[in-house]
Order: C-alpha cells, then structure tokens, then sequence
C-alpha cells in the first residue's frame, strides 16, 4: 500500500465542503456504510461491509463500487485506520486505488461544518493505470466532479435522517452506468471479485 506521504501518488486532491450538520450527525452516516449506495447511488452504486470495527468506528473495513463521469468503475476496499471522533479520521483504500484520505470536520457557528476530504492515491486498476501520464487532468476532474455530487447527497442525507423519512433522494447514476446491459456487466465483473451482487444498483 502507498504510504501516507512516503511515496509519489498520481493524485493529491483536497476537496472542502461546507455542511449544514453537527459533526455527530456526519460520523453516523460515515459508520452506517451498508447505506451509501442508497442516498449516493449518483456515485456509489454499491457498498458492503466487510469489517464493522470499533464501537467508534475504527478498523471498519467496507467495499466500495464507485463512479464519476468517465464511463469506468471502481472498486476498492476503505478501511478506518485513525481517527479522532467526530473530527478526523484516515481511511486506508486498497483495489483499483492504493493509498488514504484523509477526512476532517469543524464544527463552525449557526451549525454549519467545515469539511474537507485529501485524497491521496495512485491508480492501481492495470487498464487505467496506463492512461493515467496522459489522462491526469481528466481524471482529476472526475474526482472532482463525484465530490461535488457526494457532497450535495451527503447534505440531503443529513436532512432525511432529521426528518426520519424512508425515502432517499433519486439520484441515479449517468451515462453508461444508467443502461441495464451496462450494469448487468460491472455486477459479472463485481461477482469476480467476491462480492454480494444483490446490494448493487
């Protein structure tokens, strides 16, 4: 695994959100993973949990199958291996990305967080990875853009826990991950790898 500021990673992309949220209600979505499928499937079209961890969430270990705009997928395995409650923690990835994130909140006046996500990876996918020299501002850019989609999702989750509703945000994911054939093909590729394919989008 790429250590955290011991190697060169092909990306180092910090993202800072603003979030109308205490920094209690941010740790129980983060430590409810088997649930950001449903209120992120914009860019999470499946999550499963593979280790539950501390009480506080430390070693929680979960699959994540993700996307941006670009017509590829991910898959990675993120793993809690630090973390201050409610203010920070370090997330270990490992798949088609090897390397960390790092996560902070502070709590600001009139409920408002201050969050911010580095991400610090290289490109372990064989098939992507030879793109990456050519292909780095694009796919900097979808980073970017998932974030921004996740961000607006996260927000609308804080709201719908508040408001105990049962009913998740529609927020399906873009073209090519929309079509069945599609995605009938990324749950054969998730089913290679292990996973419960029942839980995917």
């Amino acid at each position: 695994m790429l250590k955290y500021g011991s190697e060169r990673p092909d990306f180092d992309i910090e993202t800072h959100w603003r979030l109308e949220a205490r920094p209690e209600e941010l740790t129980a979505i983060v430590l409810d993973p088997e649930l950001i499928h449903r209120w992120c499937p914009a860019v999470f079209m499946g999550s499963e949990l593979v280790a539950r961890g501390g009480a506080d969430g430390l070693g929680m270990a979960i699959r994540l199958y993700t996307k941006g705009f670009l017509p590829h997928a991910f898959f990675f395995v993120a793993r809690i291996v630090d973390l201050v409650p409610h203010r920070s923690m370090t997330i270990a990835v490992s798949g088609d990305f090897d390397g960390a994130g790092f996560l902070t909140v502070e709590p600001g006046p009139g409920g408002i967080c201050a969050a911010s996500l580095r991400w610090r990876v290289r490109v372990a996918h064989p098939y992507v990875r030879r793109f990456v020299p050519v292909f780095r501002p694009v796919l900097a850019a979808n980073h970017k853009w998932a974030a921004r989609r996740a961000h607006r999702l996260l927000q609308e989750e804080v709201f719908r826990r508040r408001r105990l509703s049962n009913a998740f945000v529609e927020a399906k994911p873009t073209f090519p991950h929309n079509l069945a054939p599609f995605r009938a093909w990324q749950r054969r590729r998730a089913a290679h790898r292990g996973w419960r394919v029942s839980n995917m989008e």
